[in-house]
């Protein structure tokens, strides 16, 4: 059998909590998330991190509070960041969008 690649997107860029409670946009949401998927049998997870006001996030500190997270709870899976969120500018890294 050849293998197979499972990926989940699990929290997009633009849905919110409003759009559906169970997107997951706290790091620890994220995580949990990511675990549940990854017991499930994803192998690959594309992830947004966001900031408590859902907004795309740019913030390095809660990219390595994810990743720390899933490498803990989901040894092997593969983790695909994007900070390709939409509204955001690009000037402020490090800050919320505008």
């Amino acid at each position: 059998m050849n293998p197979v690649v499972v990926a989940v997107a699990i929290t997009g860029s633009v849905p919110r909590k409003k759009d559906n409670p169970a997107v997951p946009i706290l790091p620890f949401e994220q995580i949990e998330s990511t675990h549940q998927a990854f017991e499930a049998g994803a192998t690959l997870a594309h992830i947004h991190v966001r900031n408590d006001d859902e907004t795309p996030s740019s913030d390095p500190e809660r990219f390595a509070v994810v990743q720390e997270g899933i490498k803990k709870h989901c040894p092997d899976m593969i983790v695909q960041f994007s900070t390709g969120g939409r509204g955001r500018d690009p000037r402020r890294a490090d800050r919320r969008s505008t």
